[in-house]
């Protein structure tokens, strides 16, 4: 999953949950919004309330039943999702078990995801996070000495148990994420270890 050879000294490694998303336990919340920024909100309040465990995840979906609307959900490791469980419960939300949903979500909340700011090689990306594959438009993957601006804002997709970051080329040879960062944020920064909620 990850473009690293393991011969390689240094080399990154990822964890089993870096390697399987789909081995962790996911909750379907009662909350559900409107737009993307309401959803990262959310999810992002969510993760500071609780707060999310090392190694979990927030994610969106769309649902069309019976408005189109964002669903939220949370995958989380086996061995804590109980203790996360009863925190969802004592703070009001009704969650439940998600054993099967959509192949692809849109990821707010992963592995690293606090640490992307500024400019970044696709190396250094997919060694500090929980991203695993990069890919632009027309299918085309870009080396891992790409240089990425991810202006603060990267969405990544679960997408077969892993998460795959869709780019756009810029001018200069580097890249963007393809997901367009909202110019009038709900509160606050999230982004980059700075949350306000």
């Amino acid at each position: 999953m990850r473009r690293s050879s393991p011969g390689i000294p240094g080399a990154f490694t990822p964890s089993p949950i870096d390697l399987r998303i789909a081995r962790m336990r996911t909750f379907l919340l009662a909350a559900t919004a409107r737009t993307t920024r309401d959803a990262d909100h959310l999810l992002h309040r969510l993760a500071d309330v609780l707060p999310l465990p090392e190694g979990a995840y927030a994610l969106t979906h769309p649902v069309a039943d019976p408005e189109p609307r964002l669903a939220l959900c949370l995958a989380v490791a086996e061995d804590v999702a109980d203790a996360v469980e009863g925190r969802l419960r004592a703070a009001g939300e009704e969650p439940t078990d998600l054993p099967e949903g959509p192949a692809v979500r849109r990821a707010v909340v992963f592995p690293g995801w606090r640490a992307l700011t500024g400019s970044l090689t696709l190396g250094e990306l997919f060694a500090g996070t929980a991203i695993a594959r990069a890919e632009a438009l027309g299918g085309v993957v870009p080396p891992e000495d790409a240089v990425l601006d991810t202006r603060g804002h990267v969405r990544p997709e679960w997408r077969d148990g892993e998460l795959l970051l869709r780019l756009m080329p810029v001018r200069g040879g580097g890249y963007v994420p393809f997901e367009i960062p909202d110019p009038h944020p709900c509160c606050g920064t999230h982004e980059g270890g700075t949350t306000e909620v």
